[in-house]
């Protein structure tokens, strides 16, 4: 169980919680949240769970010395079990946002993102984000897309759905039961690529405010200083390219990944 959940138990004062945090730098094993599908990045394969945030993950917390225990979930309780204590740190495509700065920590970001506008290939009727006025559309409740829906086009009839990556939202689009899907490109791509050629296509996407991921701990974690470090080592010794090589087919251009 992670320190700080221990602590809350336990009925400790803050001091406490936070002494418990600065043992978080030390412990040999720590207990990270994951997303239950969020393809390419995390999602259940042969038993167990692959992705590039996995082997992400098991590159720094092999750097660090530690072992981590895999706690998978829906997005959507990701940051209630960061505040509570109940995980050290999550890795699930979780983009930096001002909102959820002020509750959580931040490592460096690790991978840049943005959102893609999906319809059905033989829809002609929407070509952008403008067009999703009073149109059904789909979402990953919890999102920076789903927030970024409701703030530029409030007029659309959106479903919230749970999980993407089973691909029924993207055959409700096919289907003509939802007119457009808004999710993250690197998911977007990959299920064109692999399950849904034919079915339906991009014709838009945008750059959000907060449109790069990081990983993310509970506020005032000692973990971040020793996360960061092993991100930095990944990516120097090029162990971060080999990883972003085998999930997305290129190699990463450190102008438009913000890689520090």
């Amino acid at each position: 169980m992670a320190a700080f959940m221990l602590l809350m138990l336990l009925g400790l004062s803050p001091p406490g919680i936070q002494q418990a945090r600065a043992q978080q730098a030390t412990t040999d094993t720590l207990t990270v949240a994951t997303d239950t599908a969020f393809l390419p990045f995390e999602f259940k394969e042969g038993g167990k769970y692959v992705g590039f945030d996995i082997d992400l993950l098991d590159l720094i917390t092999r750097q660090m010395g530690v072992s981590y225990s895999l706690l998978p979930m829906d997005f959507s309780n990701i940051f209630q079990s960061l505040s509570s204590g109940k995980v050290d740190m999550a890795i699930a495509g979780i983009s930096i946002t001002q909102e959820r700065e002020r509750s959580m920590e931040f490592s460096d970001p690790y991978f840049r993102s943005d959102i893609s506008l999906v319809v059905a290939s033989d829809n002609t009727d929407i070509q952008r984000f403008a067009d999703l006025a009073d149109k059904r559309v789909g979402v990953k409740r919890g999102t920076d897309a789903a927030d970024f829906v409701v703030r530029r086009v409030p007029q659309a009839r959106i479903t919230y759905f749970q999980n993407m990556d089973t691909g029924f939202p993207y055959l409700e689009v096919a289907a003509g039961r939802l007119d457009a899907l808004v999710h993250d490109t690197a998911n977007v791509r990959y299920y064109s690529q692999h399950k849904g050629q034919g079915l339906v296509k991009v014709v838009d996407a945008a750059a959000t405010e907060s449109n790069f991921y990081a990983i993310a701990m509970p506020k005032g974690s000692a973990l971040k200083a020793r996360v960061n470090a092993a991100l930095r080592k990944a990516m120097a010794s090029g162990e971060y390219a080999r990883i972003y090589q085998k999930w997305f087919g290129v190699q990463p251009d450190p102008a438009t990944l913000a890689i520090h």
